[in-house]
């Protein structure tokens, strides 16, 4: 199922784990659990990768494409030569790329599985590249005696080039990291190293690397960088020794960011093994701890796993599974998990990261012989899982070491690609939407007076109850006598203390008696009763609320009470769980009198209290059926007053009921569900406005959504979903420097109580945080990849010169952004049309706010099957759009979609005329581009200082 609150309701339904396939990614998948709980996997390193907009099992195997070879599915971007040119190898990641070039004209390759072998590069030395994961791998083979004599052995330069990344070394450990401007690492580079085939045994070879026994012969590969060159230095005692046995291996690797372990091995103290590179003893892909009386060394191993997401969870557990897959011996023992600090390709024995907490202690050894057969083995990691969600950590390292580094017994080789499961919870909502039937609401809090006095009836208590993993959710009643609550005094009573049952974002209903109020009615404060709720889950609670002193209300059972009764076929009463007709559908309601001979009008108001509307009975007692429309799916509550002859009011009336989602996703830019797109502006006081278009190009009659003057300064935007609620969001970053999540109502309509700070993976100082305050533009592309199920939206946003693709996250986060141009963008404004074109891939208009010249940026297809953002930024491929609409007269754009009807995106422009500004309407052309524009909106709107 594609959301967690989908898939929790179908796991609780059949009693069966169901996926949450919209949070899968290359390394892990969330399951919603029958009890309410979710399963999170997160492997070390990818397991499958998008293709297409499909998953794939990952195949590092080669295949032609074009003039180059790249690998059929792997994560990693890699292409290398396939012959005649010297290209060895190009990495790209997020439109950054990293070039390595062979000095000489590259021979057609051998192609075996993941790897190109190009034979006499130089007289007797082959050079081999492997695609992996991440990355490739890179060996020289020098054959013989007579090859590594000559004189290009000496020093081996490789042309480098970087685009959009700048390379730094590491003197420590001889190791690379490309960085892009801003500090965040794309490629990296373990210690090169070279080593011989002196072992006894025969040296096996695999896809790349040259494995050996112990007893080879090794050494370290000396690098130089400069700004277009790579140079590395052959130790020539090995290269050329007598006692050198022929081949030697020269092994220098790249490596991307998505795979992180390493070994940190005390032989080599300074040399880095990033990701199993350059470890040129046997099974050098397989991880390993302990003490090797073979070779002296000590080992330890260190893997990272993702965290993204899981912020303000409540762990259950968390179980870091990994496979033993040798050791010393069947006899076993102890090894640790512990929770380290980061790592990183300058990882070394000499350059460990902190041990900061162990986390479990387990005595074992499998995979000697089959008496003892390699098998998995399970840490207990839920102290690590749990300081990573109150950290809100994109993702944390445990490390893997033996108890005793002295004794041989303690060696084991694990696999490179371990899990941890985590079982997880969040805590319920607050409850909210509190009310009562007959209603108690007023002006103020419900806990603040004055308080409303019922008659002599029944009251129903209600709640809106959630959970952000969705499934069921408990709503926990309390109702006792004002001032007697048990807590509170010696003689206090707890009238009701009752659980409810329903389905998350339902509300919760129980009724309490008139017999039960009746029996306390002069037991509290002034004949009053109170009472709050809790949501619960199977694990947690919300906590009760309102936290001072609960809602109150009062009780007077010697008035009579009637409020009027109400029923409806199309939208039943929702105390009894019942969901109605779909939302933005019109439906009967009828009101009656409850016997009450003498009613002569009601007053009724769908979701307004107090009800203002009149409807009028043919007859004194009678009933009267009004039609009303519901605008947004969920719960609604008619109020409903009867008044007699007398001019008496009744108790109100607050009739529960749902209605059900349309089922259909609005039109781009559609904000009231009538089909044509609408507009938000901000006025020069700081109020947000809403315009409904007319279908024509035009707006109907502006809606204040907010006069409190609270939305200057603020920049907004809205495209896609990132609620699942069917409407368009509504994005801020307001004037406080924070960004703001707005559900719209499906009328326009925003709640500023219920807004969502949009929070972010990385935290102030690392180079991936976005300071929400820098950002000069921002736009809302919708959801830009192939995952039509996916809850998130993507933006694009202006930050100094730079453009940045801002991707989105489930759950209202952002996840690690990155800049897809580092300049020429401050003079720019940025218009998101959407898929502008038809082609199904997201577009970008931006406009010179000098020249006025507007460009076309169209979306091109990213591997994943998605838009790759990078083509949103590609100056080669731009077109114009439209001229003459520089900043200086045309202060604001923007795109709302298709504005009158004719399947082409459309672009409104304020407009400074003297005095005062117009509103222009630009239509798009099917053949790309904008037609003349014309004046919609006159008067005024040089006040405006944002649009969306």
């Amino acid at each position: 199922m594609a959301t967690e609150a989908k898939a929790s309701a179908r796991a609780t339904a059949e009693g069966e784990p169901v996926e949450v396939t919209s949070a899968r990614t290359e390394t892990g998948e969330v399951h919603a659990m029958p009890d309410g709980t979710m399963r999170r996997t997160e492997h070390t390193a990818p397991v499958r990768v998008k293709r297409a907009g499909r998953w794939q099992a990952i195949n590092t195997d080669l295949h032609r494409s074009g003039d180059r070879l790249v690998p059929k599915a792997a994560p990693g971007e890699v292409a290398f030569s396939s012959g005649g040119d010297k290209e060895l190898a190009t990495f790209t990641d997020k439109g950054r790329s990293v070039t390595l070039k062979w000095p000489d004209p590259l021979p057609q390759p051998r192609l075996e599985g993941p790897t190109a072998t190009y034979p006499e590069v130089l007289p007797g030395v082959d050079l081999a590249v492997s695609a992996k994961l991440d990355g490739f791998g890179h060996v020289l083979i020098v054959k013989n005696a007579q090859a590594a004599a000559q004189p290009r052995l000496k020093t081996i330069t490789y042309g480098l080039e970087a685009d959009g990344v700048k390379f730094e070394k590491d003197e420590a450990s001889d190791t690379l990291r490309a960085l892009t401007p801003q500090g965040q690492e794309v490629f990296s580079t373990s210690t090169p190293r070279m080593w011989d085939s002196s072992s006894t045994g025969v040296a096996r070879r695999t896809a790349l690397a040259q494995e050996s026994d112990p007893g080879v012969r090794t050494a370290d590969l000396p690098l130089t960088l400069s700004p277009d060159s790579l140079t590395l230095t052959p130790d020539q005692d090995l290269l050329n020794g007598d006692a050198t046995t022929y081949p030697v291996y020269l092994d220098p690797n790249f490596n991307g960011a998505r795979q992180a372990w390493t070994i940190a091995y005390s032989r080599h103290p300074s040399t880095s093994f990033w990701n199993g590179t350059n470890w040129n003893g046997s099974y050098k892909d397989q991880p390993r701890v302990g003490y090797e009386q073979d070779s002296g060394g000590k080992s330890r191993a260190f893997f990272r796993l993702n965290s993204k997401g899981l912020g303000g969870v409540q762990v259950l557990s968390a179980q870091f599974q990994i496979t033993n897959t040798y050791s010393w011996s069947c006899s076993g023992r102890n090894t640790e998990l512990w929770l380290t600090g980061a790592i990183s390709n300058q990882t070394t024995w000499n350059k460990q990261p902190s041990w900061s907490t162990k986390l479990e202690t387990k005595s074992f050894a499998y995979g000697y012989n089959s008496s003892c057969a390699a098998r998995g083995v399970d840490f207990n990691a839920k102290v690590a899982a749990e300081r990573a969600a109150a950290g809100n950590w994109a993702d944390f390292t445990v490390g893997l070491r033996s108890t005793s580094e002295t004794d041989t017994y303690t060696w084991k080789r694990f696999n490179s690609n371990p899990k941890i499961i985590i079982s997880y919870n969040r805590k319920p909502n607050t409850p909210s939407s509190l009310q009562t039937s007959p209603s108690t609401s007023t002006d103020t809090a419900c806990n603040v007076a004055p308080y409303v006095t019922l008659g002599n009836t029944d009251v129903t208590l209600r709640a809106k109850v959630s959970d952000p993993d969705g499934g069921t959710v408990k709503a926990r009643f309390h109702l006792w006598p004002t001032g007697k609550h048990p807590n509170d005094a010696a003689d206090g009573v707890m009238i009701i203390n009752r659980d409810v049952q329903v389905t998350s974002g339902s509300m919760a209903s129980t009724v309490v008696s008139k017999n039960d109020l009746k029996r306390y009615e002069g037991f509290g404060s002034s004949g009053r009763f109170s009472w709050k709720v809790s949501a619960l889950d199977a694990h947690t609670s919300s906590g009760f609320t309102p936290t001072g002193g609960g809602c109150a209300f009062g009780f007077d059972s010697s008035r009579p009470s009637s409020p009027p009764g109400v029923t409806s076929t199309d939208f039943p009463s929702g105390d009894s769980g019942s969901w109605g007709a779909p939302a933005r559908t019109e439906g009967s309601f009828t009101l009656n009198s409850s016997g009450v001979s003498d009613v002569v009008k009601y007053t009724y108001g769908l979701n307004t209290n107090p009800p203002t509307t009149v409807a009028t009975p043919a007859a004194a007692g009678g009933s009267v059926t009004v039609r009303l429309t519901p605008t947004h799916t969920g719960p609604h509550t008619l109020y409903v007053v009867s008044h007699d002859r007398a001019g008496n009011k009744s108790d109100t009336q607050a009739y529960l009921f749902y209605a059900s989602s349309p089922g259909t996703p609005e039109k781009p830019g559609d904000l009231n569900g009538d089909g044509h797109p609408d507009l938000y502006a901000v006025d020069a006081s700081g109020n947000l406005r809403f315009y409904p278009g007319n279908g024509e190009g035009r707006l109907g009659t502006r809606m204040d959504v907010s006069t409190t003057g609270e939305w200057a300064g603020s920049l907004i935007t809205h495209r896609g979903d990132w609620t699942a609620d069917g409407y368009e969001d509504l994005i801020a970053r307001r004037s406080d420097g924070r960004i703001w999540l707005y559900p719209t109502d499906g009328l326009g309509r925003v709640d500023e109580e219920t807004r969502q700070e949009i929070g972010q993976f990385a935290s102030p100082g690392e180079p991936e945080y976005i300071d929400p305050a820098s950002i000069d533009q921002l736009v809302s592309l919708g959801d830009m990849g192939a995952d039509p199920d996916a809850a998130k939206v993507d933006f694009a946003a202006v930050i100094g010169d730079a453009l940045w693709y801002l991707p989105g996250y489930t759950g209202g986060h952002l996840d690690y952004g990155y800049p897809i141009a580092g300049t020429g963008w401050k003079n720019m404004t940025l218009v998101s049309p959407g898929d502008l074109d038809g082609d199904g891939y997201t577009d970008l208009i931006a406009r010179d706010t000098v020249s006025g010249q507007v460009w076309l940026y169209r979306g091109k297809p990213g591997p994943d099957g998605g838009t790759d953002p990078t083509s949103l930024a590609d100056p080669a491929t731009r077109t114009t759009y439209a001229t003459g609409l520089p900043t200086a007269t045309h202060p604001l754009m923007t795109a709302p979609g298709d504005a009158d009807g004719d399947g082409v995106t459309d672009l409104w422009s304020t407009h400074l005329v003297t005095g005062s500004g117009n509103l222009m309407f630009h239509p798009g052309r099917a053949t790309g581009g904008a037609q003349p524009p014309s004046v919609v909106g006159t008067g005024g709107w040089h006040a405006i200082r944002a649009i969306a």
